[in-house]
């Protein structure tokens, strides 16, 4: 009977639906007060559920004994829900295909914590199957040195720009110790920054004793803004070496918005 009762319930009927109807299978013609003895439904419940049958076209009133039902054959009854499944699947299949993918949700997950930075700086490199940008501390770098290695195997560029010796092997590396010396005393931490794909960015700032505070985000212009820092720094690096740091101190001091911007956090 259970079970019964249960395959019932999966193709749409209630409890006291499924209950009912098994009851008047067992034994027709009924009435209300025997369906509900036999089927073990209240009887403040049964006439709504009794209605509701009538409806789905499970039960009919007996023509010439008022008040007693009969149950529609099984048979009969299950053809026709089966049809209507039928019916339904087919429409419901045509109206999924015709969906459209709603466009990529940018994502943005603040974080704090070192053991937070690697674990989403790993999962980043992990990802990426193009291009890898960074511009880390050496710190910071040994943490994720053996994914980057990784990345490159899978056949991922990697442009690295390190404040400091590296053990990257790049043919895009470059150390930007000299920026380093200027950013840290000009920010108080350590920016470190890792983009995947142009996809995806690491964003973390890391203090004294471990403190680590940062962004993971997919948004398409924090990326943009995030490549160009990079870029600016490697460049400005770049051309720091051709024109040698005297001059170029020489310019910040004696340029007022330089002047300016090198001081300002």
């Amino acid at each position: 009977m259970n079970d019964i009762i249960l395959k019932l319930e999966q193709l749409g009927f209630s409890s006291y639906e499924a209950k009912a109807y098994y009851a008047l299978i067992r034994k027709y013609p009924i009435n209300g007060y025997e369906i509900s003895k036999i089927g073990k439904i209240p009887s403040a419940k049964i006439y709504d559920t009794i209605n509701r049958l009538r409806i789905k076209g499970a039960i009919v009133e007996s023509t010439t004994e008022s008040g007693k039902y009969y149950p529609v054959p099984a048979d009969t009854l299950l053809a026709k829900l089966k049809q209507e499944f039928t019916l339904m699947i087919q429409d419901l299949e045509g109206q999924l295909k015709k969906t459209e993918p709603l466009p990529d949700i940018d994502v943005t997950h603040n974080f704090s914590g070192y053991e937070t930075f690697a674990e989403k700086t790993i999962g980043l490199i992990q990802n990426a199957s193009v291009s890898l940008l960074l511009s880390v501390w050496p710190e910071e770098e040994i943490l994720v040195s053996d994914a980057i290695a990784q990345a490159k195997k899978r056949g991922v560029t990697v442009v690295a720009g390190i404040f400091g010796n590296s053990s990257i092997e790049s043919n895009y590396y470059i150390n930007l110790d000299s920026c380093g010396v200027s950013s840290q005393a000009r920010l108080g931490n350590r920016l470190n920054i890792i983009i995947g794909d142009s996809k995806e960015v690491v964003i973390c700032e890391m203090g004294e004793n471990g403190k680590a505070e940062g962004v993971w985000t997919t948004t398409p212009s924090i990326i943009l803004v995030a490549k160009e820092y990079i870029k600016h720094d490697i460049w400005g690096n770049v051309l720091i070496d051709i024109i040698g740091k005297e001059r170029f101190n020489s310019l910040c001091e004696n340029n007022e918005m330089l002047s300016y911007l090198i001081r300002t956090r």
